[in-house]
């Protein structure tokens, strides 16, 4: 059964990721903020926010949880939700137009999401 959960939770996950991260990328594109995948960092941003509340609820519970949330919450919609192979991807190619705006992009994502983790954690859990 936790396929199942795992199959459904990532392709709402997928498909929610690709609804956000286009219409955020749409909104920055007559903006400064053209050049850098914004979609993809508040993709990344929310979900590690979500995964850090996610995991706060399950460790306050303790094995009181549904046995469903993680296989399809964590695993399934957030492991789709969020993509570190796109952020690498969009990384690779800022470097080959901007050095500096590549570096902004991993330092901004790395220590945005490792934030959103804790302050998830710290909002949600014990």
């Amino acid at each position: 059964m936790q396929w199942i959960y795992i199959f459904l939770g990532g392709g709402l996950g997928a498909v929610s990721r690709f609804g956000l991260s286009s219409s955020i990328q749409a909104l920055a594109e007559h903006t400064r903020l053209h050049r850098l995948p914004v979609g993809i960092f508040a993709c990344n941003l929310l979900g590690s926010f979500l995964i850090g509340c996610l995991f706060g609820y399950i460790a306050t519970r303790g094995n009181e949880h549904p046995a469903w949330l993680h296989p399809l919450a964590v695993t399934g919609f957030l492991g789709a939700f969020t993509t570190f192979s796109t952020f690498a991807l969009d990384s690779y190619k800022l470097f080959s137009s901007s050095p500096a705006l590549a570096l902004l992009n991993i330092t901004a994502s790395i220590v945005g999401t490792l934030t959103a983790v804790w302050l998830g954690f710290k909002i949600c859990g014990p």
